[in-house]
């Protein structure tokens, strides 16, 4: 199992109100699953995202990451198991405008002290995944949306983790740009990794393997969904 979350609960808490985010979610992933996390809009579906990345604490319940407990880790052992093992794709691309595609990508390589051949060939590698390994050179500015994340996507992949968070990834991009960020992540699954996705997008959650539904931070029906049963 790749991801264990046992009646976790999330609360945000100022001096005069206590908003509960997450309310006893319980969610098993196995690994190589691509869900789709959907929901009307401050249902919690990011809060969510953040704590399985390890960005939110929690409250109350149990988060196992590969078969692993996150809880009462460190900051410095939570920002291991994130580098080691959970790759971040962003609806807003997150890039450094001042640098090339290539140092984008290099940037948290360095931070988990990779040596640089091998920071090289993993970003080569991830470019040429992406199909912009001809454009390792240029600056964000000089690309389209849809290749800024693909760009986004290339980072997050060089560091080959075993799950990746998206969190609207094609929120904004039109429809051809998102069909082609969709079908990268596709691939990306298909490979072996893990995906969790955010989305308002019906579309792309059915493209998912699974559904899971939050509604003011509780656990809807989680929908199976079975791409070969649509005509």
């Amino acid at each position: 199992m790749m991801i264990e979350l046992a009646g976790l609960s999330k609360i945000f808490r100022t001096e005069l109100v206590e908003t509960h985010a997450l309310r006893d979610i319980s969610i098993s992933v196995n690994e190589g699953e691509f869900v789709a996390l959907t929901g009307p809009s401050g249902s919690g579906k990011s809060t969510l995202l953040n704590v399985l990345g390890t960005l939110e604490s929690f409250e109350q319940g149990d988060y196992l990451l590969d078969g692993k407990s996150v809880k009462g880790l460190s900051d410095r052992e939570l920002s291991t198991l994130r580098n080691e093992k959970i790759g971040f794709i962003f609806q807003g691309f997150n890039l450094i405008k001042d640098y090339s595609l290539f140092d984008n990508i290099e940037l948290p390589l360095r931070y988990r002290g990779f040596k640089p051949a091998e920071r090289k060939r993993r970003v080569e590698h991830a470019l040429e995944t992406v199909g912009l390994a001809a454009r390792r050179d240029y600056h964000p500015s000089q690309l389209s949306g849809g290749q800024q994340q693909r760009v986004a996507i290339a980072r997050a992949i060089a560091g080959s983790p075993r799950v990746l968070l998206a969190d609207e990834p094609t929120g904004n991009l039109d429809s051809l740009m998102a069909r082609q960020v969709m079908e990268l992540l596709d691939q990306i699954n298909r490979d072996g990794c893990t995906i969790l996705m955010v989305t308002h997008d019906p579309d792309q959650a059915r493209r998912a393997s699974r559904q899971i539904q939050i509604i003011d931070g509780q656990l809807s029906d989680a929908v199976l969904y079975d791409p070969l049963a649509v005509a």
